[in-house]
């Protein structure tokens, strides 16, 4: 079997390298070309450009190396429906018997809905779409998609990536009984970003010794520096900013819990690092979370914008570290099922099985 991998340029990247290598390692042939944006180019005329090179990049390796199947992560969304019909046009246009495989990071209910053409199109020409949550693969399927084409997946993890720093509360000059408490995402509403403020302003006055570590940037980043200083929270709440992704790590494996009070997610590696670094979590149940997570054993469920609740779960946590201990447990023990090998040992059975029926 020969893939041709589209390497995200940045989001996701990780995921995908550690997808190749558990392929190379099971006797498949990759070729890799970068496939995406990410941001680096922000003009409607130099994005199309890098869309028409990256598709035909891909088109000459796919001619080059004779692959079967090309295999590219995305997301199902509107700025992605032009970028995916217009690479798949110049793939399938050269070579219609090649096999397409989306990866969808993602997606957007409204568009699985939607009667845009692209999407009709890009449904039409992909042979195969792995999705991250069985809520997503139910919106495909009551979209219409057949079954046959729908399959689900995971992101890889690897546990031996998080390694705790003994001198992580000196660095933050926390004392010995300060609960660390980490949130990772972007700064919009939708994380549930400005409802976490809101509860650590309840657990403040509940007398919790605590720090909220922060990562990320967004639209919300002005609003919550205020809300920080109205709220009296200046000490409590960290904000880190953006870090690089490799860098997040530090962070998972030295806080005691994460926290993500997010409205609406996909398959979230915020959540599934933090099981790899065997900690508790606090989230709302959706999508993978939901299909992968119990309550008690792995997670305490939160009600989205919910405050009060957020501050309640928090305690909970906070007061029974046999509980903290047990998730950490459970955690470190799930995230045996999400390595490469053991996602790609199934991919290679999906990817089989499409080029078998293309024999037959």
């Amino acid at each position: 079997m020969k893939i041709l991998f589209g390497v995200p340029i940045k989001v996701h990247k990780e995921i995908a390298e550690a997808e190749v290598e558990a392929f190379k390692k099971s006797g498949v042939e990759v070729t890799c070309s970068y496939f995406g944006n990410s941001g680096y180019v922000k003009d409607f005329f130099g994005r199309f450009f890098l869309i028409l090179k990256n598709a035909i990049n891909l088109n000459i390796k796919a001619k080059k190396s004779k692959v079967e199947i090309v295999y590219l992560n995305t997301a199902f969304d509107h700025k992605t429906l032009v970028r995916d019909a217009i690479t798949l046009a110049i793939i399938k246009g050269f070579n219609r018997k090649i096999k397409i495989i989306l990866k969808l990071h993602g997606s957007i209910e409204s568009v699985i809905f939607s009667r845009n053409f692209l999407k009709n199109y890009i449904l039409r020409n992909t042979d195969l779409l792995l999705l991250l949550s069985v809520e997503e693969f139910d919106a495909f399927l009551k979209a219409g998609v057949d079954k046959n084409k729908l399959k689900i997946t995971a992101n890889a993890i690897n546990k031996t990536l998080y390694q705790p720093d003994c001198y992580f509360r000196d660095t933050f000059n926390l004392k010995n009984g300060t609960l660390t408490l980490l949130f990772i995402g972007r700064l919009i509403q939708q994380k549930g970003i400005l409802d976490l403020i809101e509860a650590c302003k309840l657990l403040k006055e509940k007398k919790l010794d605590f720090r909220l570590f922060c990562l990320g940037d967004g639209p919300l980043l002005g609003k919550i520096k205020e809300m920080i200083t109205a709220l009296d929270l200046q000490s409590e709440i960290i904000l880190k900013g953006h870090i690089p992704e490799v860098e997040t790590k530090y962070f998972y494996s030295n806080c005691d819990l994460l926290i993500l009070p997010t409205y609406r997610e996909g398959f979230s590696m915020a959540i599934f690092q933090a099981i790899a670094a065997g900690k508790p979590i606090i989230t709302t149940k959706v999508n993978a979370s939901a299909d992968y997570l119990t309550e008690f054993e792995n997670c305490l469920w939160i009600k989205r914008n919910n405050p009060k609740d957020v501050s309640e779960k928090i305690m909970c946590l906070a007061e029974n570290k046999e509980m903290r201990s047990k998730m950490s447990a459970n955690n470190l023990m799930l995230a045996d099922n999400f390595t490469a090998e053991k996602i790609v040992e199934k991919l290679n059975i999906h990817f089989k099985s499409l080029l078998q029926d293309q024999k037959n």
